[in-house]
């Protein structure tokens, strides 16, 4: 005798996966850091300007500090000599650039054109100190190039033409360059340092200058000065924005032509503008 069994199995039924969407609790981290190297800059980011905090000090005389290296600023380490200084030292930015209390947000591609007429001759240990704070706030993401104009002349750091890596090594080796081989003299038309710094193609030019026109043989018409602006920067036609930003310091001394607000009006956007003057400096009169 057989006996045959049949075995029947019956599944279990299916659970559903329920998904919810909340509405109401986004998260809008972005997907990746603000200052991440491969994000490119918009086309109209290097014309947001923000002005640095205003001055609180004083600044100690630095005349008797020729001496000075002012590579050794770029470290945070640096001694407290310094202090007297501080007040203007940039802030730390994501991808922007501080110099002298004026600052430019976005700004991968930097570029300082520097008065070395004769007049800046007990001064530019000044200028140079901030520019190596400048420069210390620099990541190596972004680039640089420092021209300094003097009698009818340009003097460009090394390599001439080219943007520099803002690395460390970088950086130091431009500033010993500055010490050992920019010395104040003459006059200053500066049209052919501006003109270098233009072509580099930056982002955002700082210009200081004690008086940006000139005087004597070396003196530039105002409008003629405009104009060579105009034509190396001129305005997008569509977006009506200029592909460089240029962001002025009128250094110690007033311009009764105010040659460098009408710059900053036309090239640099609002609060673009400083007058660091020999009162906040604490030269006091020349």
């Amino acid at each position: 005798m057989f006996i045959t069994c049949t075995v029947v199995s019956f599944p279990k039924k299916d659970e559903s996966v329920i998904i919810v969407a909340d509405f109401n609790a986004l998260n809008y981290q972005p997907v990746a850091a603000m200052n991440a190297p491969d994000a490119p800059a918009g086309p109209t980011a290097a014309q947001d300007l923000v002005q640095a905090d205003p001055l609180e000090k004083l600044v100690h005389d630095r005349l008797s500090g020729a001496e000075a290296d002012p590579s050794a600023l770029l470290n945070p380490g640096a001694d407290a000599g310094a202090a007297g200084l501080s007040q203007f030292a940039p802030r730390p930015t994501r991808t922007g650039a501080t110099f002298v209390g004026v600052s430019s947000s976005n700004a991968r591609k930097v570029v300082y054109a520097i008065d070395a007429s004769g007049s800046m001759i007990a001064y530019l240990q000044i200028v140079v100190d901030e520019l190596a704070r400048s420069l210390s706030n620099l990541s190596p993401q972004q680039s640089f190039g420092v021209v300094f104009f003097q009698g009818n002349s340009a003097i460009e750091v090394p390599p001439a033409g080219k943007l520099i890596p803002a690395t460390a090594e970088e950086k130091s080796r431009a500033l010993q360059w500055i010490k050992a081989n920019v010395v104040p003299s003459g006059g200053t038309n500066p049209m052919v340092a501006i003109e270098k710094a233009i072509a580099l193609k930056p982002d955002v030019i700082f210009l200081l200058s004690q008086d940006i026109t000139g005087y004597g043989q070396f003196e530039v018409d105002q409008q003629e000065l405009l104009a060579m602006l105009d034509a190396k920067n001129p305005r997008d036609p569509q977006t009506k924005r200029r592909a460089v930003q240029i962001n002025c310091i009128q250094f110690l001394d007033s311009d009764p032509l105010d040659t460098m607000k009408a710059i900053v009006a036309e090239h640099g956007g609002s609060n673009g503008y400083k007058f660091l003057s020999r009162q906040e400096l604490g030269l006091g009169a020349p």
